[in-house]
């Protein structure tokens, strides 16, 4: 039961780092004209997943699994939301600095 009670604690600790992180990679990654939106729509699935979850839970504990392998069911989630976070591109991840790139390249060849 312990070991069960560390990898909860973990497993929500995780989950909540990957929705801050989402949204730290979100506001940099939309033009500032639809930044807004596209928390938006992120918070929106990630409260959509806060909803289905403890359903999801309740469901499996009522089909007679036992509550470590109810609790195991959740672990692929949380390894395709890592695995999301950890496959971000750094150098795309700010529209800004981007645009500001582009902007010089654009500026150095028009001065050639």
């Amino acid at each position: 039961p312990i070991a069960l009670y560390i990898l909860i604690a973990f497993g929500g600790a995780c989950t909540v780092g990957t929705m801050n992180l989402a949204n730290t990679y979100i506001s940099e990654y939309y033009p500032r004209e639809i930044r807004t939106t596209g928390i938006g729509w992120a918070l929106a699935f990630g409260r959509i997943g806060a909803i289905v979850a403890p359903t999801l839970i309740g469901l499996l504990l009522a089909a007679n699994y036992s509550p470590q392998n109810a609790f195991m069911a959740f672990t692929l989630p949380s390894i395709m939301a890592a695995l999301a976070l950890l496959a971000v591109k750094e150098r795309y991840g700010s529209y800004d600095k981007l645009q500001l790139e582009g902007n010089i390249k654009l500026k150095a060849t028009s001065n050639v």
